[in-house]
């Protein structure tokens, strides 16, 4: 494990701690229940400057487009935020979206699909579809990808299992693909695991169903089905509880001839394909993501 890498799962395991320390995910949800879910973070101003930004709306929720300034993609990417279903997307995911926009030579699709409790996978799912066939239209059949992160690329997998056609590849990171978590060798990961916890997980996964069978593939598409699809690419590491459902992911992927690949870092945390360039772990990741887009 690198020290750079080290060092970041250090920090994040205080901060995580202390953001546990304010209540379990039951009393989240209750709170967000009756206060409203959060904001998602602003563009930050940086990249507003560095590049191209449109506004809209699809079904009464935010779309928005990042372009490069000089010359025209030809391609997009539709990103979809992970953070378990009940955290919008963050400063973070922006600064990674813009990174693939600068390096990736693609523009990017950003629908905000409303999280839990507030919003859920139905919703989320037509939001997403329609934004899906709205980009194909413009960009053409066979040049749009769909990437999305954690819960993200769960909610990824989910719509390109229903709407696979005119999609380019599927690039998932760290993906969640089972809202139950019912892999037996979660269990194993979860102290290696800095970032996750498995009952916020679960919690946080029925919540999304919104009464809903956890096992309906919009909801976990682990569930649904995995043939004929378009190259499915997936990142992931050794430290990440999810890291189990994703090499079987792969796995069975593979068992239907679908040509995507696999990054594994063993010393990768659940964070590693939106880190960047930053440890040596996340700059394998990133090179990886760069030529799922590239490709």
């Amino acid at each position: 494990m690198s020290v750079r890498a080290l060092i970041l799962d250090q920090v994040l395991r205080r901060a995580i701690t202390h953001v546990d320390d304010l209540g379990t995910a039951d009393v989240e949800i209750e709170q967000r229940a009756r206060r409203g879910a959060p904001e998602p973070a602003a563009l930050p101003a940086s990249v507003r400057k560095q590049l191209h930004v449109d506004e809209r709306r699809v079904h009464d929720r935010p779309v928005i487009t990042l372009r490069a300034r000089a010359v025209p993609a030809r391609r997009a990417v539709v990103f979809l935020a992970g953070g378990g279903y009940v955290h919008p997307i963050s400063t973070a995911h922006w600064t990674a979206v813009a990174r693939f926009v600068r390096h990736g030579g693609v523009d990017a699709v950003v629908p905000l699909y409303q999280v839990a409790p507030q919003g859920d996978a139905v919703t989320a799912h037509a939001l997403v579809g329609s934004v899906l066939d709205e980009t194909i239209q413009t960009y053409g059949a066979g040049n749009v990808h769909v990437m999305g992160d954690s819960a993200g690329a769960g909610l990824a997998l989910s719509v390109v299992q229903d709407q696979p056609r005119g999609v380019r590849s599927l690039v998932l990171l760290n993906p969640w693909v089972d809202v139950e978590a019912a892999h037996p060798a979660i269990e194993a990961l979860a102290d290696w695991d800095v970032i996750l916890r498995v009952q916020e997980l679960r919690r946080w996964g029925t919540a999304w169903a919104n009464g809903n069978p956890t096992s309906d593939p919009a909801v976990s598409p682990v569930h649904g089905r995995l043939n004929d699809l378009p190259p499915t690419h997936i990142v992931t590491g050794g430290r990440d509880i999810l890291l189990p459902d994703a090499l079987d992911l792969h796995r069975s992927l593979k068992g239907y001839g679908n040509a995507g690949s696999l990054s594994y870092a063993p010393d990768a945390n659940h964070a590693v394909g939106l880190l960047g360039p930053s440890t040596p772990e996340g700059k394998g990741a990133y090179r990886f993501i760069l030529g799922a887009l590239r490709s």
